[in-house]
């Protein structure tokens, strides 16, 4: 059974893109996090690793190097004519693409996947993700006037538009739709990947009260809540 964390300091593994080789051993252990988050674009089997060494809840989201993932069925059984055959995604953790999950005390929601560049999965146009991100907020905020909480947390695959993202690259360019999602819902944190920092830890950027931060390869935050 997962460990139930204690009321106030919250302690995130957050990883992203990049396999961190010791976190693929039972050095992980030593981390001790309240809640994983993955951003995208890592192997199924790190992830199922991770969740089952740590034995707390592992929320993620697709980025554009992963399968496109078969969507959360809302009833235990469908007819075999409706099964759907894209992947389930990693054992033991959760998709928040498009969602919304209470763990460990925090609020988080996610929106996986880059502009697109090419035919590939987990692709969007800006005005596909503004749909996407327009819906989220809606969800958002119909959690929110049943029980007066707030979301703490924003998992993303790419950066917002012009926060930590490559402007000057197709692939690597962030969303505009994200500016409206932080200032609408206004998270403590929007935890990312998608831009590599070549081996280094981004640059954490602030977006009025939304801290950015760029998970690549692992990154471990606290929070107070």
């Amino acid at each position: 059974m997962a460990r139930e964390p204690a009321t106030g300091k919250k302690r995130i593994l957050a990883v992203a893109d990049e396999v961190e080789a010791s976190l693929f051993t039972a050095e992980v252990l030593k981390v001790r996090p309240d809640l994983v988050v993955a951003c995208g674009d890592l192997p199924f089997d790190y992830l199922e690793f991770i969740v089952t060494m740590v034995n707390v809840p592992l929320l993620y989201v697709p980025g554009n190097h992963d399968p496109e993932l078969a969507p959360a069925l809302s009833k235990p059984l469908v007819p075999a004519a409706f099964e759907d055959d894209r992947p389930a995604g990693p054992e033991g953790c959760t998709n928040v693409d498009g969602r919304i999950e209470d763990a460990a005390g925090l609020r988080v929601a996610g929106l996986g996947g880059c502009l697109q560049y090419n035919n590939g999965p987990n692709q969007y146009t800006e005005g596909q993700m503004t749909r996407r991100a327009l819906r989220l907020e809606a969800r958002c905020r119909a959690r929110t006037l049943r029980d007066g909480k707030g979301i703490d947390i924003l998992v993303t695959h790419a950066p917002p538009l012009g926060v930590g993202d490559d402007p000057d690259d197709d692939a690597h360019r962030g969303f505009r739709a994200f500016h409206r999602l932080v200032q609408r819902l206004s998270p403590h944190l929007l935890i990312h990947g998608h831009v590599h920092p070549h081996g280094q830890h981004g640059n954490d950027r602030a977006m009025a009260d939304t801290m950015v931060i760029n998970a690549i390869s692992s990154r471990v935050i606290e929070v107070q809540r």
